[in-house]
């Protein structure tokens, strides 16, 4: 009877360690030495204004610790020793309602054989590194200079306006009515977002909340930040070249200038609202928008100058309702079903998503483009691969069409209940109103509307790391 029991005892004490793993930790210095084969993380994340007041210290908040546990997990999944954490800050762009973003950006890295050493010069990003590697009784030292530059898309152009004058006569940065798409390319490069609408149009936008609106032709230039949803916005790659950029009217009037001080210099402009100016000129106008500071306080109520709108003169120069052209749906169903991960075996490849499903595009970093066949979903294409699929709540605030999440799941072989997600994968972690699958090969992350059991899911993605 003994031997049994010892043998049992024997085999629980062997297993232990398995659930035991560490997970790759968190590290705030720069290793001395680490391998090439880096994988740089950015990402903004929506957080309850609540949360994110009652913690003093940003890792603290249970959106950053969740993201930031599920990212070790990741890391370990895959065999990283560590992770860097690069960044962690509030986003100075502001969302409506409840919620903040919080920028985070981390790299999952290997240290060098031999050497697991951290730096504490982690500011000192640009000279050489030394690498010490002690093997008993030697020692070999020797340096590594320069630094991996980032391979950028080739196609990706950055252009910096030569200014930022906003008038009739210069037009908006040097970009005028009437000018073709090629044209707006040449002057102002690559867009953050090539959209199609359902007329036809094309709208292309420039950082976080400029907007050039083509039909076919240039027709207006304009700021507005409520045309793509949060998450839409979320996936907007941060355009330096506009959004670091305070703009000028007629050379004289800053954004964000107080009403009283841009009436002393701009002089006479006719008051469409008491917020809202235009002036005209024979075929175009110019619009500037102001919005009251605070407009609560009974001590901060001066408007200040937050947008623009250049048009033609005609009434109608943009859609009531900017609704986003939809491609068929078979075509997405096949092109889905392609994708499901029991369907692959590898990482599926950019031949897989056709070329006519690549009408809308938002890119998030330069070298990486989303591409959105509808409104809600999304494809994310590196080089000749696809990495990521999303699937979310319309892209565009007013979308007006039906939640496609339920049918997008059916042809990805996904349950759309919590009871069907552990039923059909049992190792899936169950956190309340998030679920998360590490596998080898992919990773799922879904959230749903609430902890209830009979909640909606509204958001899912697929990461795909097929080795």
């Amino acid at each position: 009877m003994k031997l049994p029991l010892f043998c049992c005892v024997l085999l629980a004490w062997q297993l232990t360690p398995l659930h035991a793993e560490t997970l790759a930790p968190l590290v705030d210095f720069l290793p001395e030495c680490k391998q090439a084969d880096v994988v740089p993380l950015k990402t903004e994340l929506k957080v309850r204004n609540h949360n994110l007041w009652r913690f003093a210290v940003l890792r603290d908040v249970p959106e950053v610790a969740r993201y930031l546990q599920q990212i070790r997990e990741n890391a370990t999944a895959r065999r990283f020793d560590a992770v860097l954490v690069q960044k962690i800050k509030p986003n100075e762009h502001k969302l409506p309602g409840n919620y903040s973003e919080v920028l985070v950006e981390l790299e999952l890295f290997r240290f060098c054989d031999g050497n697991n050493a951290l730096s504490d010069k982690s500011s000192d990003i640009s000279g050489a590194r030394q690498i010490k590697v002690d093997l008993g009784t030697m020692q070999f030292k020797t340096a590594v200079s320069g630094a991996l530059q980032r391979q950028d898309a080739s196609e990706y152009r950055v252009i910096v306006p030569p200014h930022h004058h906003l008038s009739l006569q210069e037009g908006a940065f040097g970009l005028k009515l009437k000018m073709t798409a090629e044209q707006v390319y040449a002057l102002w490069g690559s867009p953050s977002a090539d959209l199609t609408l359902q007329d036809g149009a094309r709208l292309l936008g420039y950082g976080r909340r400029l907007w050039v609106y083509l039909d076919p032709l240039v027709k207006a230039v304009f700021t507005d930040s409520e045309i793509l949803s949060g998450i839409g916005r979320n996936l907007l790659e941060f355009h330096p070249e506009f959004d670091a950029k305070p703009w000028l009217v007629e050379g004289k009037v800053a954004y964000k200038t107080d009403m009283v001080e841009a009436a002393l210099k701009l002089g006479s402009w006719h008051k469409v609202r008491p917020l809202l100016w235009r002036k005209q000129q024979p075929g175009q106008q110019l619009k500037l928008r102001f919005e009251e500071f605070n407009p609560q306080s009974q001590q901060q109520a001066t408007a200040i100058l937050t947008g623009f709108h250049y048009s033609s003169s005609s009434a109608a120069a943009l859609p009531v309702r900017m609704i986003l052209q939809q491609q068929p749906w078979q075509d997405v169903q096949s092109f889905v079903e392609s994708v499901s991960i029991r369907n692959l075996q590898q990482q599926p490849a950019a031949s897989l998503f056709p070329a006519h499903l690549r009408l809308h595009q938002l890119v998030q970093r330069r070298n990486q483009a989303w591409w959105l066949p509808t409104s809600q979903l999304h494809v994310m294409l590196v080089k000749d691969e696809i990495h990521r699929i999303k699937l979310t709540a319309p892209v565009m605030r007013k979308s007006g069409q039906p939640n496609q999440i339920p049918a997008l799941l059916k042809a990805l072989q996904i349950p759309v209940t919590k009871a069907g997600l552990r039923l059909a994968f049992p190792d899936m972690q169950d956190v309340g109103d998030r679920f998360q699958l590490y596998r080898d090969d992919y990773d799922i992350l879904i959230e749903f509307r609430s902890d209830e059991e009979q909640a909606e899911i509204e958001q899912l993605e697929i990461i795909y790391h097929y080795s």
